[in-house]
C-alpha cells in the first residue's frame, strides 16, 4: 500500500497540486494568494501539506483561473481530463522538466 503522502487525496499531494497549479500560471506565492483570495500562512499551509485545503478554498482557486478549466477532480485526485488544454500541457511539461533535472 502506498504512503499517505503518495496518495492523490492526500494533503500532501493536494498541497503539490496547488503549487503546480501555481507554478503553470508562473506566479509567486504572494501574486497567487492575492489573486486567489487566501492569508499568505493558508498558502504555505497548503502546499506544504500541513492543511487539507477545504472546497470552499478550492473554489477560490477555480474561479480565480476559469480559462484554464480548474475543477476538483485536478486539485483533489490529480486529475488533468477537465482542465484546459493549455493548463495540462503546462502540468505535463513542468513534471517532465523536473524529472530530467
Amino acid at each position: 500500500m502506498p504512503e499517505r503522502s503518495e496518495l492523490p487525496e492526500s494533503q500532501e499531494s493536494i498541497g503539490r497540486r496547488l503549487r503546480e497549479t501555481r507554478e503553470a500560471f508562473n506566479l509567486s506565492p504572494r501574486e497567487f494568494y492575492e489573486v486567489v483570495g487566501f492569508s499568505k500562512t493558508q498558502l504555505e499551509n497548503y502546499e506544504a501539506g500541513r492543511r487539507l485545503m477545504k472546497p470552499a478554498m478550492a473554489v477560490l482557486v477555480i474561479n480565480a483561473f476559469p480559462a484554464a478549466k480548474l475543477d476538483f477532480n485536478w486539485l483533489y485526485h490529480g486529475d488533468l481530463a477537465g482542465t484546459s488544454h493549455d493548463f495540462a500541457t503546462r502540468i505535463i511539461a513542468r513534471r517532465r522538466s523536473e524529472r530530467a533535472a
